[in-house]
């Protein structure tokens, strides 16, 4: 067998091993006698995890994807307060063509197609594989009809897996480098080891082709036979179709001909054509009637948490990850757990093992959310714990730029993982949801009918319900929030917000805001806000009210608040009113009662179980010294504060934002700490840059492209022989 050692800078094995948790198939030999494979169902199967095991990859959507190429944007962020360039920082636009991620990105997404390639190439040369049709009757307004259709095959269905998953990496391909090497083959099928760099258009163009044609042979996954949602069916290859269709219809980074330096957002001039591929496919979805939004936003986490893998709900394809062989989910996000392996003693939080808690949102995320979005108090996270199992807020802090995204957690599982383990969770991650098809169903909706329709309005009010339901201000933060967006654009707006509060840690955000062009702009309000903020604790500012404006949050009130907290006992997951996190999914685990989590406030004067008792709060204050293991001297439940201690909010150094405000968006704009001005990205080139605080919108309209595109790895180019060229200024 030959490998593509060109555009892959290692070798590819189609590996033969059981790697999924929902199968137990024994193995076939580590190489591969692929007559002997592909001769049986069950070896066929087999093969096909090969394929799965490539997108289980803790170097792709087991881990990487969601924490290294996770971009900073309003939603997702990473904090770096190196003032030089790296090289090696995606997040914050600062990468070199011999970077080790980027380069292993690179590998392993094209390991994960040269697999699946092979799969395809060696399945449809199996004398097994046909594909035929089939004649049924349905029922239609004249009666029974006939009508021949694709007749679905175990078979069938597992091509259209590899497919899908093919899709996937090249999906990924094409967001982060643009223009690709590019091949439907397997490599020693062509012999050809240099695939040729194909326009983005053309390559969405055949996957989607492919896919269309493959989706007809797939099981939907109301088939109880297929393992949905740990199999790919047909809604999962739908749903692809029309992902991939908005890539190709929506804005990209895109360079002139033969210009290695210029670089500008454009889109396709057929786009509509797109959109309406999309509008199509989601709409499939949606009247095939097999997903509803049922479970509360919170459940659908927590039973991926819980490894419940629930049919007809949120999740359309989860990916199936296996517990102590892969995943990073739960472990990178969620609450920091610090567990001391060393000691004998275990602590209350020990039982689960180490948590890193590293993928977290922007400080300022948990302020945009409307009063009573359940979705608010769940993900975002303000503490986590130490080695003693004692809770530390996280929402104070000099040091304090992110908050932790609790969407997935280790703690949140019944399961005891064991005090030394750390990552390979096999906690699973929804590829796929339902709320993101009816989102992309109301964003092309909108986009072909020049304004929101009728079926537009009522696919976001499916997903809005869900964040709302229950809450006194439903209707108000529903139908009638919903109905007030009648222009195209303030609809657009709606969706793209709807889905700013959904998919935190998807890695969707900067993709969504790409694909409308309006990375650029919430890039500089992300970034003037931190810095307004931080200006405005050393002093003085004049950007506030500009930022204000923009997020219609007055931000001013809201930083330097002084939180008045407590300790309480788990109340075990019952309801409890007026309890911040009331979505706290761990039953056993101290947590904190925050008077003040959104907004100012004051110490109340009772203490805290009396303020409890008071106000109808059905917990229990506790003192630290109760926490298993923690020596503290305070032996009864008191109030804490950050006012005045060394916790109190701190981001600026003698009247200059700290490192962290300056450079955290180091590739595309940032401060500088001599001259205190401001530096931006355009073409590559670092200018200066001036903000009219009295005209923001002409700021905005004269904001270069932010440069998102990985660069091509150097060893793929010096392989190539100087076929494959950078652009983009690398």
């Amino acid at each position: 067998m030959k490998f593509n050692k060109i555009f892959l800078s290692g070798v590819v094995m189609l590996s033969l091993t059981a790697c999924n948790d929902y199968l137990d198939v024994e193995p076939a030999t580590n190489v591969a006698d692929v007559e002997k494979v592909f001769s049986t169902e069950a070896g066929i199967n087999t093969a096909l995890n090969g394929v799965y095991a490539k997108i289980e990859s803790d170097e792709t959507f087991g881990n990487k994807l969601y924490t290294t190429f996770l971009l900073n944007s309003d939603v997702d962020f990473t904090a770096n307060a190196n003032e030089s360039a790296q090289g090696t920082q995606p997040r914050r636009f600062d990468v070199r063509t011999d970077a080790n991620d980027v380069e292993k990105l690179w590998n392993n997404l094209y390991q994960g197609v040269e697999t699946a390639n092979e799969f395809i190439y060696n399945l449809e040369n199996s004398p097994l594989y046909e594909e035929g049709t089939t004649t049924e009757a349905i029922e239609t307004a004249n009666g029974l009809e006939s009508h021949t259709i694709p007749a679905v095959t175990n078979l069938t269905q597992m091509m259209g897996e590899a497919k899908v998953m093919r899709a996937m990496f090249y999906h990924e391909l094409l967001w982060y480098y643009g223009d690709i090497p590019f091949t439907l083959d397997a490599t020693y099928k062509t012999d050809n080891l240099l695939p040729t760099v194909t326009k983005r258009q053309e390559v969405s163009d055949a996957l989607i082709k492919d896919l269309q044609h493959a989706a007809e042979y797939m099981k939907s996954d109301k088939d109880a036979t297929l393992g949905a949602p740990e199999h790919i069916s047909q809604e999962a290859c739908y749903a692809m179709i029309a992902r991939l269709a908005l890539q190709a219809g929506g804005y990209s980074l895109n360079h002139s001909e033969g210009d290695a330096a210029n670089y500008t957002m454009t889109r396709p001039s057929n786009y509509k054509d797109y959109y309406q591929i999309a509008r199509d496919y989601t709409k499939k979805i949606i009247d095939a009637g097999g997903h509803s939004l049922t479970k509360s936003y919170a459940q659908v986490f927590i039973d991926e948490c819980n490894f419940l893998a629930d049919n007809g709900d949120d999740p359309i394809f989860e990916i199936p990850f296996a517990m102590g062989a892969n995943s990073c989910w739960g472990y990178q996000q969620g609450p920091a757990s610090t567990v001391d392996t060393g000691v004998d003693t275990d602590y209350a939080n020990s039982e689960w093992g180490e948590t890193k808690g590293s993928s977290q949102t922007s400080y300022f995320y948990r302020y945009q959310f409307a009063e009573n979005d359940q979705r608010r108090d769940y993900i975002c996270g303000m503490w986590g714990y130490g080695a003693q199992g004692q809770p530390n807020l996280r929402i104070c802090g000099s040091s304090i730029y992110t908050i932790y995204n609790n969407k997935w957690s280790k703690l949140w599982s019944n399961t005891r993982f064991g005090k030394s383990t750390t990552s390979a969770t096999g906690i699973n991650f929804a590829y796929i949801r339902y709320a993101d098809v009816l989102l992309m169903f109301a964003e092309a909706e909108n986009e072909l009918n020049g304004g929101p329709t009728d079926a537009a309005k009522a696919a976001v009010k499916q997903v809005r319900d869900r964040a709302f339901r229950g809450q006194p201000n439903q209707a108000e933060m529903v139908d009638a929030y919903i109905n007030a967006a009648t222009s195209k654009e303030d609809f657009l707006k709606l969706v793209l917000d709807e889905r700013k509060f959904e998919f935190a840690g998807e890695n969707m955000r900067w993709k969504d805001l790409v694909r409308n062009n309006k990375y650029a702009e919430t890039l500089f309000y992300t970034f003037m806000t931190y810095l307004a903020v931080a200006e405005d604790m050393g002093g003085s500012t004049s950007y506030m009210d500009m930022v204000e404006e923009y997020e219609g949050i007055e931000y001013s009130q809201l930083y330097n608040v002084y939180y008045y907290y407590t300790y309480v006992e788990n109340y075990n997951g019952t309801s409890v009113n007026n309890l911040c996190h009331a979505y706290f999914p761990n039953n056993s685990l101290p947590m904190v009662y925050i008077v003040n989590p959104y907004t100012q406030g004051s110490q109340p004067t009772e203490e805290p179980q009396a303020y409890f008792d008071a106000n109808g709060i059905n917990a229990k204050a506790i003192a630290l010294r109760s926490i298993t293991g923690l020596n503290a001297s305070s032996d009864k439940a008191q109030w804490y504060t950050t006012n005045g201690d060394s916790n109190t909010p701190d981001w600026s150094n003698d009247g200059t934002p700290r490192g962290q405000i300056l450079y955290s968006l180091f590739g595309y704009i940032r401060g500088d700490e001599q001259t205190g001005g401001l530096r931006i990205v355009n073409n590559g080139a670092v200018t200066p840059f001036h903000v009219n605080t009295d005209d923001p919108q002409s700021t905005v309209n004269s904001l270069p492209a932010v440069r998102y595109i990985l660069p091509y790895p150097e060893e793929a180019i010096s392989r190539s022989g100087g076929a494959y060229k950078n652009y983009y200024g690398y």
